[in-house]
């Protein structure tokens, strides 16, 4: 954990736990990163990029989102990846903003990968007021299905949910972690040795991994990237977005990063070349061109 870090419970008002983790910031007047992760992840994933933040001279806060990480998880099975809808992120989030917030300094800077990416478009849209720049790294605007696929996994995703089965996992899910697959057959990092500590982390507390999606999480998701990508709605959202698109993402649409790119009305889109999903675990390289954007935007260098 990064040295000056603290840990602690917030609790909303129907009694569930969220994990928050903040580090004071290094430098007068840099404000404040609240950092979120992607479906699946938890702070300790990103512990590399909180030192980096701070060494920016940020303030740092982030949580694990509801059903992850060691915040309290919906469903008996724990392993399942689940949330009824992604309006529920909506309020932990407001929860994190009202209470935690406050106590750090301005400007706020919203940092948030992939899942985090589609709540976080979500907020910036509805709390125009809370962050005064957004930076999303392979944000979940859309998923990489053919057309013909996804309709099928839509029609099936919603028919189980109409029978009741929201708390099924989407066919071919199971309770391994992504972080439990072998390094040979992951999809997200070309890193080996970034893989092998997130892997280290699971082992040395297994309540941290989590398993396959639900059909309930599946549906929530088509319904809220449904919301989020249409030309009106983006239009709307004033606050600056920096969009980070892992140039070899097996899992993100391409066209729904270059689609919301167009319509939002100050994004810029940057290719990190080489990336797979996770552009943050990736090689230094990669990771090198991330931070060069994010330092860009940030307006860091021209200080």
């Amino acid at each position: 954990m990064p040295e000056g870090g603290e840990a602690r419970w917030l609790l909303t008002n129907e009694g569930v736990r969220l994990r928050v983790f903040t580090w004071p910031g290094a430098r007068e007047g840099r404000g404040t990163v609240f950092l979120f992760g992607g479906r699946t992840e938890f702070v300790e994933k990103y512990f590399e990029v909180v030192g980096e933040l701070r060494a920016r001279g940020f303030a740092v806060v982030s949580f694990d989102w509801r059903g992850q990480g060691l915040s309290d998880r919906p469903l008996a099975d724990s392993r399942k990846g689940h949330i009824d809808d992604f309006a529920t992120f909506d309020s932990d989030l407001a929860l994190l903003m009202s209470e935690v917030a406050p106590a750090f300094p301005k400007p706020w800077t919203a940092f948030a990968h992939s899942m985090g990416g589609q709540i976080l478009i979500r907020a910036a849209h509805d709390h125009p007021e809370w962050f005064s720049r957004i930076v999303l790294s392979a944000p979940m605007l859309g998923l990489r299905f053919s057309r013909a696929a996804e309709r099928a996994i839509r029609a099936l995703a919603f028919a189980f949910h109409a029978a009741g089965l929201a708390g099924r996992y989407v066919p071919g899910g199971t309770p391994k972690a992504a972080d439990e697959t072998p390094f040979e057959e992951n999809i997200l990092t070309s890193d080996e040795k970034r893989y092998a500590l997130l892997q280290s982390l699971v082992q040395a507390e297994p309540k941290l991994g989590l398993g396959g999606a639900t059909v309930g999480w599946l549906r929530a998701a088509f319904r809220s990237m449904d919301m989020a990508a249409a030309p009106g709605w983006l239009g709307s959202i004033k606050t600056p977005v920096l969009i980070c698109e892992a140039a070899r993402d097996a899992l993100i649409s391409p066209l729904a990063l270059r689609h919301a790119a167009a319509h939002l009305p100050a994004c810029e889109l940057v290719t990190i070349p080489d990336a797979k999903h996770e552009i943050l675990i990736e090689r230094d390289p990669a990771r090198a061109a991330f931070w060069q954007a994010f330092d860009r935007f940030m307006g860091i260098g021209n200080q």
